[in-house]
């Protein structure tokens, strides 16, 4: 485990709390037990920890399994990733791990202490869907993790492609208010191949019946702008002006309506 003056360090580097750097050391380390699991990383914390290493930070790691697993065998799985990674990393990981089936996936809540005293946790949310709720469109990646700690950690996970992480943050647009997919979808855009987002974007919607609702989308304004800087603020060092990346995305998600 690297030290408490090392993550401190790595706070001031990267502009953030404390907190946020022990749970993406900490992630990091649950990904190594994790990757052998047949799953894909996705979301945020796969934009940052397979691609680009400067990218916000993410509280959660999101997954899509590849198979149907029972939850006693996946709850048994990720138990004994948390008693190796404690064993290997030294990360105090605690065994009460909060295991929820909905009818999306699963919702597992992980716990550790690094830095804290007393009862005082951090936690990890681990996000899994099931293979029959997500539809997977373009050609998975296998990538080593960006570790920027002197541990130097080797772990190679499969991660969807940027495209379809793309595609899926511009249909969360639709179901939630969730600034982190604002943030995401404006930050992205430039990075990616956009032929390829549109060819699949729609698909993606169909596949879970998400109507594209731009009217919908621009009197939600009110709502991601108040939570803009709760929500990214610990996240990212410079945070970009609202106004200009929600009439950006609104530019942007207009092109895709209008195909």
């Amino acid at each position: 485990m690297i030290t408490r003056r090392e993550i401190r360090e790595k706070a001031r580097e990267f502009g953030v709390p404390v907190s946020t750097i022990e749970r993406d050391y900490a992630q990091n380390w649950l990904l190594k037990p994790l990757s052998s699991v047949n799953m894909v990383l996705k979301g945020g914390t796969g934009i940052r920890k397979a691609y680009i290493g400067d990218y916000r930070f993410s509280d959660d790691l999101d997954f899509t399994l590849l198979e149907m697993v029972v939850k006693e065998e996946l709850e048994a799985v990720i138990e004994g990733s948390v008693k190796k990674v404690k064993e290997e990393s030294g990360i105090s990981f605690s065994e009460d791990i909060k295991f929820q089936e909905n009818d999306n996936g699963f919702e597992i809540d992980v716990y550790f202490q690094i830095m804290q005293g007393g009862g005082s946790r951090t936690k990890i949310k681990i996000d899994i869907a099931k293979s029959e709720n997500e539809e997977i469109l373009l050609p998975l990646n296998m990538k080593r993790i960006i570790h920027p700690y002197s541990d130097d950690l080797k772990v190679e996970v499969r991660v969807y492609s940027l495209e379809e992480i793309m595609a899926e943050k511009m249909r969360s647009l639709f179901q939630k208010t969730r600034p982190r997919d604002l943030y995401d979808v404006w930050c992205l855009y430039s990075k990616v191949d956009k032929r390829r987002i549109l060819h699949i974007f729609w698909e993606k919607c169909g596949f879970k019946d998400i109507k594209i609702n731009i009217k919908d989308f621009e009197n939600r304004k009110k709502d991601f702008k108040e939570a803009w800087e709760s929500s990214l603020r610990y996240q990212l060092r410079d945070l970009p002006e609202f106004k200009m990346v929600f009439s950006t995305v609104l530019k942007e998600v207009k092109k895709c309506a209008e195909r």
